[in-house]
């Protein structure tokens, strides 16, 4: 039975942490070390960050398909035979940035 998972991906290039507890660590570590600290910001351009989640989605085992969705076109909708939903988003987290589960369910389509 083929299963649709709905994956919601931050496409704005910022993972899933708060900026305040980041410029508490860097304050220690200047008082700390005796070095300037540089903090350099990755930017990455929405369309390689959806690529990349893609990538992973469509490398991972069981996926039939893989679409983006949604308003921001940041919704992945992957369809496939056990796909592990959990492992899936784990991966996508990891790679890309802050990834949440939306929905898992049997595919609705008819043939």
């Amino acid at each position: 039975m083929k299963q649709k998972i709905v994956i919601k991906v931050s496409t704005d290039g910022q993972r899933f942490r708060p900026a305040k507890a980041m410029k508490i660590v860097i304050h220690l570590l200047k008082l700390m070390l005796p070095y300037d600290i540089i903090w350099k910001k990755s930017s990455i351009s929405t369309a390689k960050i959806t690529t990349k989640a893609m990538k992973i989605a469509v490398t991972s085992p069981g996926v039939a398909s893989v679409a983006l969705t949604g308003e921001e076109k940041n919704q992945l909708v992957v369809t496939g035979e056990g796909v592990d939903a959990v492992n899936l988003t784990r991966l996508i987290r990891q790679t890309v940035g802050f990834a949440e589960l939306l929905s898992l369910g049997p595919d609705g389509e008819k043939k």
